[in-house]
């Protein structure tokens, strides 16, 4: 059962990546098929139509980056370098510049989506939500080591973060001449540097 559970979340998070490349509407099984190798009397009798296979691939992948982020955050022992890696790490995971853009174009097919699929658009805030609570706990932690003054609206500086990677990567998506996500991310440090009065938040 196990084993059955894991190639499915493998095909899901593959079918993710091809999301990412043909966008919700050019996706086909044939596509899915070809890049996991499963054939398509697989992916039917597993997800149904082709419309659920998205959505669970979107579902899935952006799930386990959330997850993956949170582990890897709270792993950095040093609080304002947990709160710089995760500002950094919200305009785009380390990686490629092909891999940065590809991450933002499956974020953009996730909220396309969403504006159609009532129940990933509930699900969306909660990921949103996720996002934020990465910054507002750094900033906690960061507070409580007595590194970092606490904000008066600490929601509003995490919220704020995310608003500005987001929109940094939709940039990064688009290919604006450049922006790349070394860039975005040393934009939001810097912008959190600014907000939290924390000049070592900023790159040097």
């Amino acid at each position: 059962m196990r084993r059955a559970s894991r190639n499915r979340a493998d095909l899901l998070m593959q079918a993710a990546e091809v999301v990412a490349e043909r966008g919700f509407e050019n996706t086909r099984f044939t596509d899915v098929a070809g890049r996991t190798g499963a054939s398509i009397s697989t992916l039917q009798y597993l997800f149904g139509n082709r419309e659920d296979l998205v959505v669970q691939a979107l579902r899935t992948r952006t799930a386990h980056l959330l997850a993956e982020a949170r582990t890897a955050a709270e792993a950095i022992t040093d609080p304002i370098e947990r709160l710089r890696w995760v500002a950094g790490h919200l305009a785009a995971t380390d990686g490629s510049p092909d891999a940065a853009r590809a991450e933002w174009m499956l974020w953009v097919e996730y909220w396309r989506t969403a504006l159609r699929d009532d129940e990933l658009a509930t699900e969306s805030i909660n990921t949103y939500d996720g996002w934020a609570s990465l910054v507002r706990d750094a900033i906690h932690a960061a507070v409580a080591a007595g590194v970092l003054a606490e904000p008066s609206d600490i929601d509003a500086v995490a919220q704020g973060a995310c608003a500005l990677a987001d929109g940094l990567g939709v940039q990064i998506a688009l290919r604006r001449p450049g922006l790349t996500w070394e860039r975005a991310a040393a934009m939001t440090r810097a912008w959190l540097s600014v907000t939290l009065n924390c000049p070592a938040l900023a790159d040097h």
